[in-house]
């Protein structure tokens, strides 16, 4: 027979062991604590024009933002806050000139240069704005545009630039696609070589791709968000009904990794057969009420920011919508949420929506947003605000 004190100490020696374990593991879970963030407001400026305006880049090394003026077809150069310093025309005819397109893409490139995107011609000019390089472009989509929609990206290999340039970058690829090859093709991007001027599609999309999962299309839901890390060289991308992050090295464009995304609420919509015409109700389905992933922007570290629009129901919409103000759900921020990403990983709480349209990620863990324009009047000047990042 055993004995009673020595089995009575064993026990004890066990729950203590249990108790400790407990406690170390609940210790790490409070080292552990997911870190809570807001967005919070930290500036604004205004730029005074005439007509609206649109910021697309801005630059740390120059502290300078890239707009556009959208009757006045210039270039302008904005200090940080608001003041025009520049005004450069280069649309007609001549020496440096562009043509008569307006651009379809506006951003700083290496060494000071800026880019500007045509639909079938990207000009690379110095920062006097006389042209450096001029390449044309194919283009199955010839996008006439007020204003810029967006900069074309680029990376550096050795001493060579590439851009990543194409209609598809601003645009849903639904306006390409008229057969099922088209949709197979033409929602990559076009890259660009800056030194030799040859262009190949680049990033498909991914074999697990919702878009792959059937022969049908989603229109007006085939777009994309994107930027290029220069420092890790990677592309990172979201399509619009993807749940996933994708990353890709730079120059190769191979796939890197994934970063799942999880969704609090997604209100998905049927995709329709591909030739289905735009004025068909189930294509106005999609474009007004289906969920979309809107914007993806890169701050500080390793630091990822995604917004992404809820999706609403058919009654939702038309208890909203009237012919006095028509609703447009996806740029309703009650509608919007904002998702972060911290190394890879994704943060469990979601963040409201912003009002206004997010532009850039700037510096310090902070965002560029467009605030919208008054219906009522026309106004002379166009708000932006700074909101931050920040731990509560």
């Amino acid at each position: 027979m055993k004995n009673p004190i020595y089995s009575f100490f064993n026990l004890y020696l066990i729950l203590l062991a249990i108790a400790s374990s407990c406690s170390t593991k609940n210790g790490d879970l409070a080292t552990q604590k997911e870190e809570i963030y807001e967005l919070v407001k930290v500036d604004s400026f205004q730029v005074d024009n005439f007509t609206r305006i649109s910021i697309l880049d801005y630059s740390s090394e120059e502290k300078l933002y890239l707009g556009y003026s959208l009757n006045e077809d210039d270039i302008l150069e904005i200090s940080e806050n608001g003041e025009i310093l520049n005004r450069v025309h280069r649309k007609g005819d001549g020496p440096n000139f562009y043509g008569t397109w307006n651009p379809i893409g506006l951003g700083f490139g290496p060494n000071g240069q800026r880019i500007v995107e045509l639909p079938f011609q990207v000009i690379s000019y110095n920062k006097d704005y006389g042209i450096e390089q001029s390449h044309r472009i194919m283009s199955p989509l010839p996008i006439r545009a007020n204003t810029p929609l967006g900069r074309p990206p680029y990376y550096q290999k050795n001493d060579t630039t590439f851009l990543l340039v194409g209609p598809s970058n601003y645009l849903t690829a639904t306006y390409l696609i008229h057969n099922l090859e088209g949709k197979d093709t033409l929602q990559n991007f076009y890259q660009l070589n800056m030194l030799t001027g040859r262009t190949e599609t680049v990033v498909p999309y991914e074999a697990n791709s919702i878009y792959n999962s059937t022969e049908n299309i989603y229109p007006e839901l085939m777009g994309k968000s994107f930027f290029i890390d220069l420092d890790s060289n990677e592309l990172a991308l979201v399509q619009n009904l993807d749940t996933e992050i994708l990353i890709y090295n730079l120059p190769d464009l191979s796939l890197k990794r994934s970063i799942p995304i999880i969704h609090s609420e997604f209100q998905s919509y049927s995709p329709v057969p591909i030739g289905t015409p735009f004025s068909d109700e189930n294509v106005l389905v999609l474009n007004r009420l289906a969920a979309r992933n809107q914007k993806l922007l890169k701050l500080d570290g390793n630091t990822y920011v995604l917004q992404y629009f809820t999706g609403i129901s058919q009654s939702e919409y038309d208890s909203r919508n009237s012919e006095e103000k028509p609703y447009i759900g996806q740029f309703d921020e009650s509608e919007q949420r904002i998702v972060i990403f911290k190394n890879d990983k994704q943060i469990s709480t979601e963040l409201a929506g912003i009002k206004g349209s997010l532009i850039l990620a700037l510096p310090k863990n902070r965002i560029l947003v467009q605030e919208s324009e008054n219906p009522d009047f026309e106004e002379e000047f166009t708000r932006f605000s700074i909101y931050q990042l920040k731990n509560k």
